[in-house]
């Protein structure tokens, strides 16, 4: 795609690549600016405007403090600033929708200079997170032209280094390394630290682990010298994910359980119980590897950290997979579809967990796509929500004994084939009205009918077993695993419920 007409718009400080935004997909329902500034984490923001402050951008120290108050004045640098702020703080969570908008904001004021230097890089970011690995690249050659604030400089050559990571080790090492002899010429050992992070990853990637350690020992040591918590524990997390990568898993487990008893971050806190639950997945362990990713889907959900979320989903439908629960793997493949299809329709590319959590619901539906449980739909027990217990299990098992009526010659043969005696089927027939031809399996839909078709192979108390084990799986998704409001609704016990759904 051409970005800039020629090279001389380029050096023009009133231009702006409007063109970059056709990679952008158009988004019909913009989130609103109370909804970009609410679905932020405080910490994040406040690291941002710390930076922000250093790169010289603002005059007066504390302006940027009232995010809400910002966007709103007549300010078109002000605005611009924080804009880009909030595009970067959604891209890094994987909130695309939210970071398009803000940077469409950001990139709308008249700006030029350094303000208009740090929104492309921003732009850049967002543009390397979506796979425009060439584009991103362009943009920060454009922002290194316009530039003038050292400090931002080698900020946006240090986004050069990260954007050709994965593509071009060898620059990128030359490029962090050129931005590693700058913070240290400037005793800067904040940045220093995650030049020297980001370097470690780079040589982790290319198996190279005695560099590798290296680089992130002297990230640690940089970060409890300045007594920097939050720094000093991400690169503890990359040591674990160095281990890992060496296969030497106990000691990697016992960095990250170190990890869970500290103050993290939500998304530290995320990170830590995924890689946790990929050790356990390589170990075998897919009940340890799905309590670590139930915890962590919680966080990603809960603090609107949807690339995270996306892993969380793919992990817990492929351990249950795993372990033979094809329903839970269901439940969990087909909520993080639902998520994808949502930026899909927006025109969003697949890319990392997300195309890895569709490429894999699809082979697991060609696989299973006659296994009864892969169809726990809400077509099939969404007559279930908001009916107590008795009430359900009547109407089960009514339309099963109707059906298996239907499929049988006589009684004795029907009881028979369910495994119950003649005197518990009279029992069942005077209680629930039973007749020959009665056709009340068709009173819920065609897909339960099809689902109780599933289940006239199984034993009575096969079926009952089953069925009320799908059921509960549903309806705990329907109520936000809440079971104190299950209980409630159905009409039970909280034992009943806890006993359930264990």
């Amino acid at each position: 795609m051409k970005i800039f007409s020629d090279i001389n718009t380029m050096y023009d400080e009133n231009y702006i690549p409007h063109d970059i935004r056709t990679l952008f997909p158009v988004i019909k329902e913009e989130p609103t600016n109370k909804e970009l500034i609410e679905k932020i984490q405080i910490n994040q923001y406040l690291e941002k405007t710390e930076d922000i402050y250093r790169l010289n951008l603002v005059n007066k120290k504390g302006i940027l403090d009232d995010i809400t108050l910002v966007t709103q004045l007549d300010d078109p640098p002000l605005k611009a600033i924080a804009w880009a702020c909030l595009s970067g703080i959604h891209t890094f969570n994987g909130n695309y929708k939210e970071a398009i908008t803000a940077i469409n904001k950001a990139l709308d004021q008249p700006v030029k200079g350094d303000v208009k230097a740090y929104v492309f890089t921003e732009l850049s970011n967002l543009l390397r997170k979506l796979g425009y690995l060439g584009e991103a690249i362009t943009v920060l050659e454009y922002t290194l032209i316009i530039a003038r604030d050292d400090n931002l400089i080698w900020r946006t050559k240090t986004y050069q280094g990260l954007s050709c990571k994965y593509e071009n080790p060898d620059m990128s090492l030359n490029i962090l390394s050129s931005s590693a002899d700058y913070y240290k010429s400037k005793k800067d050992t904040v940045r220093l630290g995650n030049v020297f992070r980001h370097i470690g990853s780079i040589y982790t990637y290319l198996n190279d682990f005695k560099k590798a350690q290296k680089y992130i020992n002297q990230a640690m040591e940089l970060a409890i010298q300045n007594s920097l918590l939050q720094y000093q524990y991400e690169a503890m997390n990359d040591l674990g994910w160095l281990y890992i990568q060496k296969n030497e898993y106990d000691k990697a487990r016992q960095i990250f359980l170190g990890l869970l008893k500290k103050d993290l971050s939500p998304y530290l806190m995320s990170l830590a119980l995924q890689n946790l639950g990929y050790i356990e997945y390589r170990c075998f362990n897919y009940k340890k590897a799905v309590s670590y990713h139930s915890y962590s889907l919680q966080l990603t959900v809960q603090y609107e950290m949807r690339d995270m979320a996306f892993e969380d989903y793919y992990k817990l439908g492929i351990c249950y997979e795993k372990l033979g629960e094809m329903a839970l793997a269901n439940h969990f493949y087909a909520q993080g579809f639902e998520e994808v299809q949502k930026e899909m329709q927006l025109g969003l590319r697949l890319l990392g967990y997300r195309k890895k959590l569709v490429d894999t619901y699809v082979r697991f539906l060609q696989k299973n796509q006659k296994h009864p449980l892969v169809d726990l739909k809400e077509e099939i027990f969404g007559f279930t929500v908001n009916k107590p217990l008795k009430e359900i299990r009547e109407i089960f098992h009514k339309s099963l004994l109707n059906l298996h009526l239907e499929q049988t010659k006589n009684a004795p043969e029907l009881c028979a084939k369910l495994g119950i005696d003649k005197r518990t089927y009279f029992l069942y027939q005077k209680k629930l009205g039973l007749k020959r031809g009665d056709s009340s399996t068709s009173i819920i839909n065609s897909q339960f009918k099809e689902y109780l078709e599933s289940l006239t192979t199984h034993s009575w108390k096969e079926a009952n077993q089953r069925f009320e084990k799908d059921l509960f799986s549903f309806l705990l998704s329907k109520y936000q695993y809440n079971k104190k409001k299950l209980a409630e609704v159905l009409n039970v016990s909280y034992g009943l419920v806890i006993q359930k759904t264990k």
